[in-house]
């Protein structure tokens, strides 16, 4: 579940909530907004060594 979404000009920080884990993910503001992502949503968090994606669910 997404827990925040932190917009900023250019750049922006997304956390989801995923069991007991804390995940956020640094991306594009215009990548959240074509996602549609809000707090309280359903999203998946993938990750890949120190990188964290977001896909909605």
């Amino acid at each position: 579940m997404v827990t925040a979404v932190k917009l900023g000009d250019v750049a922006a920080q997304v956390e989801i909530q995923a069991g007991p884990h804390r995940l956020v993910s640094l991306l594009t503001r215009e990548a959240v907004e074509e996602l549609g992502l809000e707090v309280g949503m359903q999203a998946t968090a993938r990750v890949k060594s120190t990188n964290v994606h977001i896909d909605r669910a």
